[in-house]
């Protein structure tokens, strides 16, 4: 007959006898082996994927890939209601202040100056008759036999002899494309002219014939040999700055020389002037048409 085990007496006692007689915890079984890879690491996938990005990036460079495309144009921002337009040139004949503006339809940074500051200048300065816009289109962009440029601008020739000239201009640059890669070709042309309103008719016969493209030349000839050489140059009243400057430091240096040109008071306009007459360009976008020399 066995004894009876001898109960704990002091409270460690009885602690470890209650630890002693808990069950042991069960371990989880470890299965050592590779775990399962999704579908999308596969070798395979990943080799296609890898082809596919390097195919890519091969017809990007190659000039291959296009920007634009046959969706609905962007309708531009700009207004020329009760403005007096002629041709290439908006604004009062008699404006104190005349800003020419060159540019190339391809070049990326004339897109941002006209983009974001055209409207404002129409509403706050050519509205008023404080400043006189003339465009001066260059070709200063097309390069390994494209023709872009030149035929983009041949076309805002052709509009200009209907009077649509700047409906035509901003069209083109608030829906424009890669340079050099077939975005601005002939059928773009002509759904930039239709969206302008100009009788197509006349439009193409004006595209057709043989004279329209040398003044092109022969402007951008006379702009190298004047020391235009990048896009958008502008130079008003004889001051030049190269580049898209700050709106408001525009702004400013207009109203002072509008001021200058002036015996009395020049007429208010808004913003708010100040008197710097010095202006900073922003940084011209990534691509080739910002600081586009002229080719020799």
């Amino acid at each position: 007959m066995s004894r009876p085990p001898t109960q704990p007496t002091s409270r460690r006692e009885r602690r470890a006898q209650a630890r002693y007689d808990r069950p042991a915890p069960q371990r989880k079984k470890i299965v050592r082996g590779s775990a399962t890879r999704p579908a999308w690491q596969s070798p395979l996938v990943l080799t296609s994927i890898g082809a596919l990005v390097i195919g890519a990036v091969i017809i990007f460079v190659a000039g291959g890939f296009k920007i634009g495309g046959p969706g609905p144009l962007e309708l531009p921002e700009t207004s020329y209601s009760g403005l007096a337009v002629d041709g290439e040139t908006v604004g009062s004949p008699t404006a104190p202040v005349v800003m020419e503006v060159f540019s190339d339809f391809q070049c990326p940074a004339c897109k941002l100056f006209y983009v974001e500051e055209l409207p404002s200048l129409l509403r706050d300065l050519v509205q008023p008759g404080l400043l006189r816009i003339e465009a001066r289109d260059i070709d200063i962009i097309d390069r390994g036999g494209s023709t872009e440029s030149l035929e983009l601008t041949a076309g805002a020739f052709c509009a200009a002899e209907q009077n649509r000239y700047w409906e035509f201009h901003d069209l083109v640059f608030w829906n424009q494309g890669g340079e050099n890669v077939g975005d601005h070709d002939a059928a773009f042309i002509s759904r930039v002219a239709e969206a302008a309103a100009v009788d197509m008719t006349a439009f193409n016969a004006c595209l057709a014939r043989g004279d329209i493209r040398q003044p092109i030349v022969d402007r951008t000839s006379a702009a190298a040999a004047d020391g235009i050489r990048s896009t958008p140059t502008l130079r008003i009243n004889g001051q030049v700055i190269v580049g898209v400057p700050l709106y408001d430091q525009l702004h400013a240096m207009i109203v002072q020389l509008a001021a200058q040109a002036s015996p009395s008071p020049a007429p208010s306009a808004s913003p708010a002037s100040t008197t710097q007459p010095s202006v900073a360009p922003t940084p011209a976008p990534s691509g080739t048409g910002g600081g586009s020399p002229v080719p020799s």
